[in-house]
């Protein structure tokens, strides 16, 4: 399904948090009837969200229904209550209303939390997908906003989900409200208008109290009696200002027949102080012109007043902060790079976009885990915080290992190499963790406006090449040059070249089988990319899809890639042969959303079970987006596609992170493999690999088999299957349809005889 560009998903965040400052501030969410409220909150809802459906439900008291309070339809732009929903009916719903602040259901029809609404609900009014936010109050659940979406599935990003729970606390407090007000009115109307505190001032003093106002203030009748309005006050009000001058102003204008509403600060005999609302009316009594005055407390109001002030901040803070190094985040740096590049381009001056990760970082979060890595990472923020005070500095966290920080005010290059050695001097020494002194260091690239670029986009992307080459060659940084670029001129004619062979089929597929290590059956097999170009003959892998994976083009390529396999899996199905083929893909594109139903349509296209087509991701490529990969991972599971990790053991994963992937198979790395009875070290790996995917109940398939020896190892560890040279080389169809009849024809060798 179509998804929204960078810049509209920024635009959009930017959309959702202005929508909740104004549903917060609205005069009609907090003076009107609870109905109204939740009307203009539920259509505000609809139409910011483009949902068809929003709704607020209101638990019973003892959590065995759920009572709709005003449900909007965007179709018919109507508003209906009172259907009621049954815990009884609906228990998994019920209970994850109980560990859950926001219900991401993009699949409702087939998300375990929400399947049981299919056809009751779900189905008649051709609902696919629901978000709700879970309201609480008071330490318990009080109901629920759902937003519900008609006709196609949709993928709620991370904004609308932080949208949908701050809007539901948001009416968690229009509820709690709502109530402390209706408990007003029915206190008034018992006691008549003892529920505020009624006094009556002649001249500059109060000469009558109602009982409402002794308790009120704490006083008995005569500590009142007599009093002026400002002796009921601290010295000053919250603007500054005397009470005394202020409360006079307002008795002055009430005298003079304009009745006064007003917010004040009043404080009682105990010295205590309280927030009130005053309402001054001028009244003749016994013919001399008095005023009526009313205090209402307005504590509890204002209380959760203050408490939307911290949500709108906090929600702002998340947007745009690093929750683990407190750092803004890239966010930030974008909006806080547009405002110095305006600054520098009005003075004349440079700005400096400067970008590091570390060099160890991956090595040691493996061999350590995530509890010492993110550790590491707040160290190194605390780092790089210290340079900030020297000014003209700021600090970012991009994520993963990766930092940026923006040097504003530049106007001579080696003020920027000054500032360069002092970030890699500062992560360059030791960091002590729990006993051990771990030096990690960082390779850093600058790229410089106006000269590399004119946008924080552009910069960035700069610096990043000029990061990689800083790490590739061993350095400690690089400043951006053209020749480092993809955008280069010999770049560029392969990425032009290979664009054209995207299109005029000059590329091909190659198939590794995957064997089956205790029966020798191949029932799998690995596509791998070739280009055989008219002039340059066949271009090896390493020398375009690295390039690829830097620019779009990547997205049209993978494409080109499972079209093909899809296309091959199709003609083996048609002669009655079912292998699986495995196709590796990028970074790019696991933060794709248009991806998975991309593929969707392609397996439709050609007919192929889905569960032919295996996807196969790099450690390394999680690394990017974490969130959004898993989400785009995620689509794949639900599309019955098999998910593999390849390379395993040489980047990112940890334990703690294998349990959150939809994965069913591990790949161990053939650097690891094919050494591994030679070199303890590789084996231990192996060893401890195919261990941890047994635990995770994964299945394991180890590359670069190059013996019968190794293959033989990999049986005893209970390895499941196994590609390698030693199995076949990467084969075009029509050769690896020979070895394929060649094997299936065979007698079982004695080797794979257990």
């Amino acid at each position: 399904m179509p998804k929204p560009s960078a810049s509209s998903v920024h635009s959009l965040s930017r959309q959702l948090t202005e929508a909740y400052v104004a549903l917060s501030k609205a005069e009609v969410v907090w003076q009107s009837s609870l109905i109204q409220s939740l009307r203009h909150i539920t259509q505000t809802c609809a139409n910011v969200m483009g949902v068809e459906r929003a709704s607020v439900w209101q638990t019973s008291i003892d959590m065995t229904y759920m009572e709709c309070l005003c449900q909007y339809r965007e179709e018919t732009n109507s508003f209906e209550q009172g259907a009621i929903i049954e815990a009884g009916s609906f228990p998994r719903y019920f209970a994850a209303l109980a560990f859950e602040r926001v219900i991401n259901a993009s699949d409702a029809v087939n998300d375990p939390r929400t399947r049981e609404f299919t056809e009751p609900y779900l189905n008649p009014h051709n609902i696919k997908s629901m978000l709700d936010g879970t309201l609480r109050g008071e330490g318990q659940i009080k109901g629920v906003l759902c937003l519900e979406q008609v006709g196609q599935r949709r993928l709620w990003t991370d904004d609308e989900q932080i949208f949908v729970g701050s809007v539901a606390d948001l009416v968690s407090q229009v509820l709690l409200f709502n109530s402390f007000r209706d408990r007003e009115t029915r206190f008034r109307a018992l006691f008549e208008s003892s529920g505020d505190a009624v006094f009556v001032l002649r001249g500059p003093s109060i000469i009558e109290c109602n009982p409402a106002a002794l308790r009120m203030f704490r006083a008995q009748r005569e500590q009142l009696i007599g009093v002026k309005p400002s002796d009921l006050s601290p010295e000053t009000q919250p603007d500054g200002v005397s009470s005394a001058s202020k409360a006079a102003d307002f008795v002055t204008r009430a005298l003079s027949g304009e009745n006064q509403f007003f917010e004040w600060t009043h404080r009682r005999f105990d010295n205590t102080l309280f927030a009130a609302e005053v309402s001054l009316t001028s009244v003749i009594l016994d013919g001399v012109n008095c005023i009526m005055g009313s205090v209402r407390d307005v504590s509890d109001r204002k209380q959760a007043e203050d408490a939307l002030i911290q949500s709108q901040r906090q929600l702002a803070y998340r947007t745009s902060h690093d929750s683990l190094t407190e750092l803004p985040n890239r966010d930030s740096l974008h909006q806080n790079a547009a405002r110095l590049l305006a600054q520098a381009k009005k003075q004349g001056k440079q700005l400096a976009v400067i970008l590091l990760d570390l060099n160890r970082f991956k090595d040691v979060n493996d061999t350590l885990g995530h509890r010492i890595g993110d550790f590491i990472l707040q160290q190194v923020a605390r780092r790089l915080s210290v340079l900030e005070q020297d000014g003209n500095l700021e600090v970012f966290r991009l994520g993963g290992d990766e930092f940026a920080l923006l040097q504003s005010g530049v106007s001579r290059l080696d003020t920027v190499i000054k500032r360069v050695d002092q970030i890699v001097n500062a992560l360059s020494k030791p960091l002590e963790v729990e006993g051990m002194s771990l030096e990690m260091g960082a390779s850093v690239g600058v790229a410089l406006y106006p000269v590399h670029g004119d946008n924080s986009h552009a910069l960035l992307r700069c610096a990043d090449v000029a990061m990689y080459q800083a790490k590739t060659h061993g350095e400690r940084y690089q400043i951006y040059d053209t020749h480092m670029d993809a955008n280069s001129t010999r770049r560029l004619t392969i990425l032009a070249d290979l664009g054209v062979a995207i299109r005029e089929n000059q590329l091909q597929l190659h198939y590794q089988p995957r064997i089956d290590i205790e029966t020798g059956a191949c029932n799998g097999c690995e596509a791998l990319l070739r280009w055989q170009h008219p002039e340059q003959g066949m271009v090896p892998p390493g020398d375009f899809i690295p390039l690829a994976e830097m620019t779009e083009i990547i997205h049209p390529l993978s494409l080109w890639v499972i079209r093909a396999a899809l296309q091959q899996i199709r003609c083996w199905l048609d002669r009655g042969i079912e292998i699986s083929v495995a196709v590796n893909l990028s970074a790019r594109n696991l933060i794709d959303t248009r991806c998975p139903e991309q593929i969707k349509a392609l397996l439709v296209e050609f007919n192929v079970p889905n569960h032919l087509l295996e996807i196969e991701i790099t450690e390394s490529a999680l690394i990017t987006d974490p969130e959004r990969a898993l989400q785009v991972l995620q689509s794949f599971h639900e599309l019955g596609l098999h998910l593999a990790i390849d390379d395993f053991g040489t980047g990112y994963s940890s334990m703690s992170y294998l349990k959150r992937l939809p994965i069913q198979t591990l790949k161990v790395d053939r650097s690891f493999v094919k050494d591994m009875l030679t070199d303890e070290a590789d084996a231990v790996i192996v060893r401890s690999t195919i261990g941890l995917a047994h635990s995770f109940g994964l299945y394991v398939v180890a590359e670069g088999v190059e013996d019968e020896e190794t293959l033989q190892a990999l049986r005893n560890l209970q390895c499941e299957q196994a590609q390698g040279y030693h199995i076949s080389r990467p084969l075009p169809a029509q050769d690896f349809d020979l070895w394929y009849e060649a094997r299936t024809k065979a007698p079982p060798e004695p080797d794979f005889i257990i």
